[in-house]
């Protein structure tokens, strides 16, 4: 079983291709059952992990907990997500950079 933190991404992620209103993947089902085989378009696979991401964290509640000083466990912990995908999202987003520049500003 996986993290609680991988469960909500997880569950986003399958909410995100609703919302993006993606195609169904295919499933192929042997007619035993014993061989099953599933396409999928890599593209909406991104597109809804993205999408996932940026509504689990979004830059503007991670610029929020910058500023708190909150470190990666305590965010992944308030949002209910991962540390990797805390981790993932300051780079991405720039918040992290953008709080070190901060930083060297005000010094």
């Amino acid at each position: 079983m996986h993290s609680i933190g991988r469960q909500a991404s997880d569950v986003m992620h399958e909410l995100a291709h609703l919302i993006l209103d993606h195609k169904p993947a295919t499933v192929i089902i042997s007619y035993d059952g014993s061989l099953v085989m599933r396409s999928y378009d890599q593209k909406q696979e991104e597109e809804a992990s993205w999408l996932a991401w940026c509504l689990l964290l979004p830059r503007d509640a991670l610029i929020q907990c910058s500023r708190r000083e909150l470190d990666v466990g305590a965010i992944a912990e308030q949002y209910g997500v991962s540390k990797a995908l805390v981790s993932f999202r300051l780079d991405v987003t720039g918040v992290r950079a953008q709080m070190r520049a901060s930083a060297r500003f005000r010094r």
